[in-house]
């Protein structure tokens, strides 16, 4: 077989052979799939006919032999049962070579006359078909035949009643004896196969000669023709574009050669077109994706902006609506306080001049723990209290924070927005049971108001101050670690106790200051494992980021130095020591340049 070459790997793997050997063993292999279903289906007809014509043959014979033999006996006595007629009749059956054996029975199951001598004079019930008894003598009250088929369908037994004359002073004889004829349903079905074993070896013998005849024809009309169409293609492929093939006559291989033909003047004519414009398309196409890597890019920030805007008026109006209900419960918890005091006054001045209350008032102050509810009482409205004061500051952070869809630029308190910003972070600093509390250093300047987006500025201080909490617990599940691993190597029983210092060992630090009567400046550093060296020039390319999938989508710093660089014309710097910490600083103008709308 010619090798194939690296070109054609996809008639090598469905075409291992000629076709002028392939076409015919798809016959041949179809064919004998085709001749054995066939072959199947012509056996289990041919056994339902047998079974068929067999019964219908049984149910015939025994009819005219049960009449026969009754004919017998209303001419003889049944005395004469073995009688030359009734013999020749039983004997005579013998020549069906489907019957195995026929068996002519009296009123008391004795076999009077069979077709096989030593069967004769022997009770049924001691012979190979001792279990027709209960159909023999259903058929002698019936008065009836029954066909029995065996379960494992390998014979066929006729069983037919055979009314013997009446007796002196009988109307009706009640002597009713029987021939049974048992038929061999096995060879019968033997001979139906190898019928059609015969009929089937026939079919593929001839589909055989069929399937030669057509390779021969195929090799010499197809195959040898289609090679030169095979080797044109492989020079072509080469490169040899002046190759050509002609065939002769008016078939479809001729088309083909012509079509190939035509093919190859085409590619001839259009390679030199296209080497020439090949490094044309190639600079346009390197223009084309970076247009749309920079348009991908200005969308997705584009969905970003809008829904931050979307988030902070939806945060807005729900602060809003939360601040009307928590302001009524808090002014209203001051005239709670005092009514619960005049009533505790009032319980202590009943109890002074009334120290022996009736015995349903002594059961209902045990029944409540009235001592109880006047000391724990002030405890829990004191204590709500603090909560909706808690809730009133959450809110105002809230409110303050979700300024995302101011257009011009406003003077705030930069420490405002800080504070709103780890208010709303709050959850994330504080103590949890798998790891200890991150402190927040602040080495606040004294700072002059700042104009700016505000919403936007509290957008960048969020995603800062959030990178910086994901590195400092990045950093205690590696001590985690690192310390499990110390443990198992020293095989120790229990983890040692925790040393207890004062000094926080996760921190962030926020510093804020003047540089000069123009800017300010904003360092925001933690103590965390810090930026591998090869990634911190990259930290600020969108869609870059090294925290795992799912949890990080590389827009955060991008966009933050977007709002920072060009929205409000600062500066926005990285420093990072490995192992050490990360240190981001921003540098703000003041005033901005002009107090127009700064659009991105």
């Amino acid at each position: 077989m010619k090798k194939q070459s690296p070109e054609q790997p996809m008639s090598a793997r469905y075409f291992l052979f000629s076709l002028r050997l392939t076409i015919p063993a798809i016959l041949l292999f179809m064919g004998c799939i085709a001749g054995a279903f066939s072959y199947k289906h012509q056996v289990s007809l041919a056994h339902k006919q047998v079974e068929e014509d067999l019964t219908h043959h049984a149910r015939l014979t025994a009819t005219a032999t049960a009449q026969l033999l009754e004919y017998i006996y209303r001419r003889t006595d049944l005395q004469n049962s073995q009688s030359e007629s009734v013999t020749i009749s039983i004997g005579r059956l013998s020549g069906d070579r489907n019957l195995s054996v026929a068996l002519f029975c009296d009123e008391r199951d004795l076999i009077r006359n069979a077709s096989r001598y030593e069967l004769q004079n022997q009770p049924l019930q001691k012979t190979l078909w001792a279990d027709l008894v209960p159909v023999l003598k259903n058929v002698r009250t019936r008065r009836a035949g029954q066909i029995v088929t065996r379960p494992d369908r390998s014979s066929i037994q006729a069983i037919y009643p055979v009314v013997f004359p009446p007796q002196a002073g009988e109307l009706r004889s009640r002597r009713v004896g029987a021939i049974i004829l048992d038929y061999n349903l096995a060879k019968a079905k033997q001979r139906a196969i190898a019928d059609a074993s015969h009929q089937a070896l026939q079919v593929v013998a001839t589909q055989g000669f069929l399937c030669i005849l057509v390779g021969f024809l195929l090799d010499r009309i197809v195959t040898q023709r289609a090679r030169r169409l095979m080797l044109a293609s492989n020079q072509l492929a080469q490169g040899n574009f002046d190759t050509r093939v002609h065939l002769q006559g008016a078939d479809e291989l001729t088309q083909m050669a012509q079509a190939f033909n035509y093919m190859a003047a085409q590619i001839q004519q259009n390679t030199e077109a296209l080497q020439n414009s090949q490094q044309q398309l190639k600079a346009q196409t390197e223009e084309l994706e970076q247009t749309l890597q920079e348009l991908n890019q200005t969308q997705v920030q584009l969905i970003q902006q809008e829904k931050m805007s979307s988030l902070g008026q939806l945060v807005a109006g729900v602060a809003h609506e939360i601040n009307n209900p928590v302001n009524f419960i808090h002014g209203n918890l001051n005239y709670v306080q005092e009514y619960c005091q005049d009533l505790c006054d009032l319980m202590q001045l009943y109890q002074q001049y009334y120290p022996s209350p009736i015995p349903e008032i002594e059961a209902k102050v045990e029944e409540i723990d009235l001592a109880f509810l006047q000391q724990d009482f002030p405890k829990i409205l004191s204590s709500m209290k603090v909560g909706t004061s808690r809730i009133q500051q959450i809110v105002l952070s809230l409110r303050n924070f979700s300024r995302m869809d101011e257009a011009e630029f406003k003077a705030v308190d930069l420490h405002e927005g800080i504070e709103s910003t780890l208010l709303i972070l709050q959850h994330r600093l504080k103590a949890q049971p798998e790891r200890p509390e991150i402190c927040i250093i602040r080495n606040y300047g004294n700072l002059p108001t700042l104009e700016c987006y505000s919403g936007q500025l509290n957008q960048v201080l969020m995603n800062i101050l959030a990178n910086a909490i994901d590195a400092l617990e990045e950093k205690m599940r590696c001590q985690s670690c690192l310390l499990q691993s110390a443990i198992d190597a020293l095989e120790l029983q229990s983890p040692p106790s925790q040393q207890e210092s004062s000094d926080c060992p996760y921190q962030i630090t926020i510093c804020t200051s003047v540089v000069d009567s123009e800017w300010i400046k904003i360092a925001i550093a933690d103590n965390g494992l810090g930026i591998p060296e090869q990634f911190q020039n990259q930290i600020f390319n969108p869609f870059f980021t090294t925290k795992p999938v799912g949890k990080g989508t590389g827009l955060g710093l991008s966009i933050s130095y977007q709002i920072i660089t060009e929205k409000h014309r600062g500066k926005l710097e990285c420093f990072s020591t490995p192992k050490v910490g990360t240190v981001f600083v921003i540098r703000l103008p003041i005033r901005q340049p002009d107090r127009a709308k700064i659009h991105s």
